[in-house]
């Protein structure tokens, strides 16, 4: 007798489920007023950020620091992923061809950012070092940071940083 009585009530669950679903009383909608959408501040980036902030390193919106052009390179483009620059700052070490790029404290640096075929970053994982730049594919940015604390920080790509694409930032 248990087992017919448990497929009837699951038969009458089910349709009472259906019945609730298919409704057609639809809820009274309360018809909301026209407004202005809210104003969203704009994000701030490493280049705005570092270049208004003259309290924290010197900087006003029109100074510019030494000019250097990095290449955000990857396998569509050079054929690997890293950081690629002909300026002096910039040297490669050690059999892994690790990357190293050296600036002196107080060295006001504007880098123009070039991403190859993909997506890139060009990010410090320092708090202290607030550059994290977004480079489209076939895009070129630029910011402008002075480097006012002697250290060591690293530099990656983020969503390339596990195929190697990292480097040092030595500031003496």
């Amino acid at each position: 007798m248990f087992k017919r009585f448990v497929p009837i009530v699951m038969l009458v669950g089910l349709v009472f489920l259906v019945a609730a679903a298919c409704s057609s009383d639809p809820e009274p909608t309360a018809t909301p007023a026209r407004s202005s959408p809210p104003t969203i501040p704009p994000v701030p980036t490493a280049a705005t950020a570092t270049e208004t902030d003259s309290e924290t390193n010197g900087q006003t919106d029109d100074q510019e620091g030494t000019p250097i052009a990095v290449s955000l390179q990857d396998p569509g483009g050079s054929g690997e992923y890293k950081f690629e620059s002909s300026d002096p700052n910039f040297s490669v070490v050690g059999e892994d061809e690790h990357v190293e790029i050296t600036f002196s404290v107080g060295e006001t640096v504007t880098f123009t950012l070039s991403g190859e075929t993909e997506f890139h970053t060009f990010t410090v994982t320092n708090d202290e070092i607030d550059i994290d730049v977004d480079v489209e594919s076939g895009e070129t940015e630029t910011v402008t940071f002075t480097f006012d604390q002697a250290g060591t920080f690293q530099l990656i790509c983020i969503p390339h940083e596990r195929l190697g694409m990292i480097a040092t930032i030595i500031v003496r």
